[in-house]
């Protein structure tokens, strides 16, 4: 069940980059503006980019995905707490088979439509915020462009273990990915098959460099696994 305004309160917008600048009262105002979504991991948003609407993610992950025609999806990218979507100042068109769906348990923010353009029109810096965070997003994608343009599936894989594992944190030259990403998934995310991938992960383990424990995936020699990148 979505947590009710009381729990999920304003206190957990003063963490969102485009809201810093907002003091509690505000705040409190935006909270009760706002409806709150919780998912499970899983879960898809329905309709991410229907009218005006501002979705806030305050905790959890999502993962973004584009289907073509004949079924086959490629990953996007992920939007992490405190980044922001939906079509705030314009109803852009939206490629036919976009789908945002949640990896880990999730809480969103909403704000409709015409709370949405209220709120744009009286405060300019949370425009210069949404701006900023899709100037981050834009930048990420171009990135992701130029990743798949340039580099073949496996370096690709590398520089994928390699940022997760920077996002998770290593220590002593080693890192537990968890929860792991599976080969479904970072084929979505390559641009891939899932065969390919399972190679190159095994590969790595006879390398090693990677291992596998139950349903996680252990870096076992991150820097080796940088030395590798960087030689291809």
């Amino acid at each position: 069940m979505p947590p009710s305004p009381h729990l999920a309160s304003w206190q957990l917008l003063q963490t969102v980059p485009a809201f810093a600048h907002l003091d509690s009262e505000r705040l409190t105002w935006l909270a009760q503006q706002m409806r709150w979504s919780a998912l499970a991991a899983g879960d898809e948003v329905k309709a991410p980019f229907h009218d005006a609407r501002v979705h806030v993610i305050l905790s959890g992950q999502l993962q973004v995905f584009c289907t073509n025609v004949q079924g086959k999806a490629l990953l996007l990218g992920e939007l992490l707490p405190g980044q922001m979507f939906g079509n705030t100042l314009v109803c852009a068109s939206v490629p036919q088979g976009m789908s945002m769906v949640a990896t880990e348990p999730t809480l969103l923010a909403v704000m409709d439509k015409a709370s949405t353009q209220e709120w744009l029109v009286t405060d300019g810096a949370v425009v210069f915020g949404i701006l900023n965070n899709a100037t981050d997003l834009l930048w990420q994608l171009v990135h992701r462009v130029v990743e798949m343009g340039t580099l073949n599936v496996r370096s690709r894989l590398h520089m994928r273990l390699l940022a997760l594992a920077q996002r998770q944190g290593v220590q002593h030259n080693q890192v537990v990915l968890a929860p792991s990403p599976t080969q479904a998934s970072l084929a979505a995310y390559l641009g891939t098959s899932r065969e390919e991938v399972a190679r190159e992960m095994s590969r790595l383990v006879r390398l090693g460099l990677l291992q596998r424990q139950g349903r996680n995936i252990a870096l076992i020699n991150v820097d080796g696994l940088i030395a590798l990148a960087d030689a291809q």
